[in-house]
Order: C-alpha cells, then structure tokens, then sequence
C-alpha cells in the first residue's frame, strides 16, 4: 500500500515537487530547483471511463468517454521520476510558471499534442500500449 499523501491545490504543484516522498529538496544535477515548466517533459495519455447504463439488460451498450491525463517526467540529481500535472496544466500557475508556450485546447485548457507516454527506449515513441 502506498504512504498516505496530502492533497493540496493544483496552484502549489511547483512547490510541492520540489520535495521528495524522503522529505528531502529535490534540485538538478546542477544545484537549481526543479522548473516543472521548463525542466519536465510533458507526456500524456487517454484513458476511458466507461459505463453499462442498463446492465441487466443482456447486451446493453457500454458508454465510454475519452480522459485525457497529463504527467511531467522530471530529473532530479537523484534521478527521473513523475509527477501528475492534469489538474495544473492549462491553469494561471502553469502559464505563470512557463507553460504557456505550449498549445492549449479549448475545451480542456489543457495542452494538445502528446497523446502516449514515450519511453526513450521507444524509438520512434509507440502509442500508448497496456503492459
């Protein structure tokens, strides 16, 4: 089971990734503070969120809406790892923090563009794939 974990809201992303799950500062290999902006790679990928909206009804339609999740891959001097930005992408706090530079879409204000998680082993990167 994971360590319980604080929520906080979505403006304070780039202050909380500058602490590690040890407690320690996180900085990269050349001493700064994490830029999650400009620092991190933004990945995405689609999930579904699926419904039986009669399911006593034998073959009844299943429903599914598309939801699209953002992560940063970020180095540290330790080393990568990721953080979910979904609820901050898009938002003042990230324009603010340099994410404006990447295209936006309209309808969730989050940015377009990158629809698989890539893994550098991955040359060109695939789409997404279960595992």
């Amino acid at each position: 089971m994971p360590p319980p974990s604080h929520g906080f809201p979505a403006g304070q992303l780039p202050l909380q990734v500058q602490i590690g799950p040890d407690g320690k500062v996180r900085k990269t290999a050349d001493g700064r503070r994490i830029d999650l902006a400009n620092d991190c790679e933004l990945l995405g990928l689609v999930q579904y969120d699926c419904h039986v909206p009669r399911p006593e009804m034998h073959h009844s339609p299943v429903k599914c809406w598309p939801v699209q999740r953002w992560f940063r891959r970020c180095q540290s001097k330790n080393g990568k790892f990721m953080v979910e930005t979904t609820a901050w992408e898009g938002t003042e706090a990230a324009a603010a923090a340099g994410a404006a530079s990447t295209v936006a879409s309209p309808t969730t204000k989050a940015p377009l563009g990158v629809h698989w998680m890539h893994d550098p082993k991955d040359n060109p990167p695939v789409p997404w794939k279960e595992q």
